[in-house]
This record gives structure tokens, C-alpha cells and sequence, in this order.
């Protein structure tokens, strides 16, 4: 594996995937954007970029309809390495109720 895409011990799943360290600021504005967003209207999801030292990942994040599930699409140039880290995390993510702690 590139050293680039190798996680530290303890280093978060979307850090080692771009290289970003999301915190309560990224939170919060994820937080912000979704209360009127629309899984089912292309128009009314919320756009978020990850911007990384070694990648650059583009989220579209849209809350369910009537729901509490959040769909997500992921954009960017990728090779394999960070298409599985990106699909291990989304799959991860579909398995919890994700919040700040």
C-alpha cells in the first residue's frame, strides 16, 4: 500500500482515506446543510468537499424523506486503495448513528 494512503495507529478512517482532519467545524457545517436537504430531489442535496494533502473528495449528503437515514455519493479522482477506504467507511458509517461526541 502507498505510504500516502497507510493509516497511523489511533489515525481516523476518512484522514488516512484523504489526508483531512474533520472536526467540529466540519460537523457543524454538515449539520447546518442537512435539515433541508431531499433524498429524492437531486436539486435540494448538500454539497461538502473533503480537501486533503493527498486527495480531494467531494460529499453530496441528502437526508431521507420523513426519515432519519442520510444517502451519500462520493466524487473525486480515486485509484483502488481509496475507492475500498471509501466504501469500508461508508459501509461502517451505514452500520451506526454517526454524531460529534
Amino acid at each position: 500500500m502507498p505510504e500516502a494512503f497507510a493509516r497511523a495507529p489511533g489515525e481516523s478512517a476518512e484522514r488516512a482515506a484523504v489526508r483531512y482532519e474533520f472536526d467540529d467545524l466540519d460537523w457543524q457545517a454538515v449539520e447546518t446543510g442537512l435539515p433541508d436537504t431531499d433524498d429524492e430531489r437531486q436539486k435540494r442535496w448538500y454539497g461538502y468537499p473533503l480537501v486533503g494533502t493527498v486527495a480531494r473528495l467531494d460529499l453530496k449528503l441528502a437526508r431521507a424523506v420523513g426519515g432519519t437515514e442520510v444517502s451519500v455519493e462520493v466524487y473525486g479522482a480515486a485509484d483502488d486503495v481509496l475507492r475500498a477506504q471509501v466504501r469500508l467507511v461508508c459501509d461502517m458509517a451505514a452500520s451506526y448513528d454517526i454524531g460529534r461526541a
